[in-house]
């Protein structure tokens, strides 16, 4: 994230694990310390006509790009811009990926089409297999021109939706922070459980995911303790791609907010999660229970957390019940069955 001079002002923790720095260490720094030598004219470029008309985009899209690793080494990139009207002006959140694995070429056809079915979930379909299976008579060409304009209107669909996603949660963290560092640490904790969603889903095929997976996928990075803390029941059901970013985002709420008050933030606490699927009520259930923390009591007014918690659980057409018993705290989520794995469209 950088702010209108061009400095960065934050950087998650995958940083390190991308480019070697610490995140701290680049605090300050311009973006283009992140480019080797050759790409930094053209990136002031992009750069000064970016702030001229700032709005979600990609930067540089259809040119090679590269970052720079702290040890020298390069790595072709993607790299999405998303502006943000902060209290002390323009911000920009910049969201960096690697592209290595996927082998991509700027001029490649077949690497565009390879990049679109990894984003789509739909890795494993050969885009050449659905062309010939379209027909491989003079119509070929228009069928796999309007193949590929399926997923490219598909693919803009839901960049809008994660980007707004984003804009939202970034946005509502700030706002509601005590202080930048409270806003920061809430920001990077929420974008990171994102991140785990998406990188799930490019894990899977796009018949979506086990839901044990997506648990667990939210609950590790609180559960690196020798103490068993979570208890995980019944959780061997497949879910739809549409509901793995709503559920993660909403247990890594949880979760947040057991460390902060609840049964995470002593040594004693559990939390069970379980879940059913009853087929006589058609509905699915996943309830979160905690136990042996200190004792809570009902806010006074609804924080972002607990607003998000309803809007999340709003994306599958679904209902939160949430109490502040004097044991802990009780969560329910119930969710229709038939739209479990295919959400409403925003």
């Amino acid at each position: 994230m950088f702010d209108y001079s061009g400095r960065i002002i934050f950087a998650n923790n995958r940083v390190e694990a991308m480019l070697g720095y610490h995140p701290n260490e680049l605090l300050g720094m311009p973006p283009s310390v992140l480019m080797p030598e050759r790409y930094r004219d053209l990136h002031s470029g992009h750069m000064d006509r970016f702030m001229n008309d700032p709005s979600p985009r990609m930067m540089g899209a259809g040119l090679e790009m590269s970052a720079l690793r702290k040890d020298g080494s390069e790595f072709p990139i993607e790299i999405s811009l998303s502006p943000f009207d902060a209290a002390d002006g323009l911000v920009v959140i910049a969201a960096m990926r690697d592209i290595t694995a996927k082998g991509l070429k700027s001029n490649s056809l077949e690497s565009e089409n390879s990049n679109l079915r990894d984003l789509l979930g739909l890795a494993r379909n050969d885009v050449s297999r659905l062309l010939y299976q379209a027909g491989t008579d003079a119509t070929e060409h228009e069928t796999g021109t309007r193949l590929q304009r399926l997923l490219l209107e598909e693919l803009h669909h839901r960049v809008k939706n994660m980007l707004a996603t984003v804009m939202a949660i970034t946005s509502e963290s700030l706002r509601t922070a005590k202080n930048v560092e409270q806003g920061r640490s809430a920001i990077a904790s929420r974008l990171t459980a994102m991140g785990r969603a998406q990188d799930l889903l490019l894990r899977t095929d796009e018949s979506g995911a086990h839901l044990i997976d997506v648990v667990r996928a939210a609950i590790d990075p609180f559960d690196n303790g020798d103490v068993r803390r979570f208890i995980v029941q019944n959780a061997l059901i497949e879910i739809g791609p549409g509901a793995v970013l709503p559920l993660t985002l909403s247990l890594n709420e949880l979760c947040t907010n057991a460390v902060k008050y609840g049964a995470l933030s002593n040594t004693t606490g559990r939390v069970s999660i379980t879940s059913t699927a009853d087929e006589q009520t058609r509905l699915f259930t996943l309830r979160w229970t905690e136990t042996g923390g200190p004792a809570v009591q009902e806010p006074t007014q609804h924080s972002f957390g607990t607003r998000l918690l309803g809007a999340l659980a709003a994306q599958l057409h679904g209902e939160v019940r949430l109490r502040f018993e004097p044991t802990g705290v009780d969560y329910q989520l119930n969710i229709p069955l038939a739209l479990l794995g295919a959400p409403r469209s925003t």
